[in-house]
């Protein structure tokens, strides 16, 4: 990431990467349904203050997901990824104060999940989650291609790629209970950094696309199960999934340019 910060002083990288956090926590929470608006986030985390009329959950969001990135930018300094390093980053976005038996935090989910999606007929179907009995398996073939943070000689729009795959991946498999989507987003760019750029953040203001996205690439999809040997599928779908994360790849570099453009 040091030829992004070409010409940048001390300051203006500092700058950077803390208006990053503030809107990669802000767009995430938000994607999920998160009301707290950027203005707040950002004085949240900056001044580790309450917001009058928002909820503990709502703050404690807030905080989990500005902890969660530290801890990526901790993960960069490693080469491999473990099962131990996505339960920390799990138990990071939990906001849960009850202890709940089907909701374990910090370990893969013992209950079936799903979610119901809108069909093109303007129907609703309900989409299952792969089997908790099946993660384990699941999860080891996502492990088998990802775990390794390695620096590698590649454009941009490989490392997009990868981002894209390793984000599929992990929704598909839908390994928690809860916060699978901030954590896809999470885990999936810590390629992007470790390979020099700058964080993919998806703008809220997109968030019924890239539902819709991910939806219709789950449902013209194989299902996962104990039986799949393969967790990606590169179909139009996949393709539609990584031209739009191309798009919002953007949201970063147009902080970037701005910054550097003030001279800081």
């Amino acid at each position: 990431m040091d030829n992004l910060y070409a010409g940048m002083t001390k300051t203006a990288v500092k700058t950077l990467k803390d208006e990053l956090k503030i809107q990669w926590t802000y767009t995430s929470n938000a994607i999920e349904g998160n009301t707290i608006s950027l203005g707040d986030t950002a004085f949240i985390i900056e001044q580790g203050l309450t917001v009058k009329g928002k909820s503990i959950r709502e703050h404690n969001e807030v905080l989990g997901h500005s902890r969660a990135i530290d801890i990526i930018y901790k993960f960069l300094d490693k080469d491999t990824l473990t099962k131990e390093d996505i339960f920390e980053l799990h138990t990071a976005v939990q906001t849960n104060i009850v202890i709940d038996s089907e909701c374990p935090i910090g370990d893969y989910k013992v209950v079936e999940n799903g979610r119901y999606v809108l069909l093109e007929d303007n129907t609703r179907k309900y989409y299952p989650y792969p089997n908790p009995s099946d993660i384990k398996h699941l999860m080891n073939i996502w492990f088998n291609e990802f775990e390794k943070i390695l620096k590698e000689d590649i454009s941009l729009e490989e490392s997009i790629k990868k981002y894209t795959r390793c984000h599929i991946g992990f929704t598909s498999i839908h390994p928690f209970f809860d916060g699978n989507g901030r954590l896809a987003r999470l885990i999936s760019n810590i390629y992007m950094l470790k390979n020099g750029y700058l964080p993919i953040i998806i703008s809220n203001e997109n968030r019924d696309v890239y539902i819709k996205l991910l939806s219709t690439y789950n449902l013209k999809s194989t299902p996962l199960d104990k039986n799949s040997k393969k967790i990606i599928e590169e179909n139009e779908e996949f393709e539609a999934l990584y031209e739009f994360f191309k798009q919002e790849y953007q949201n970063s570099q147009t902080l970037l340019d701005e910054i550097k453009g003030k001279n800081i």
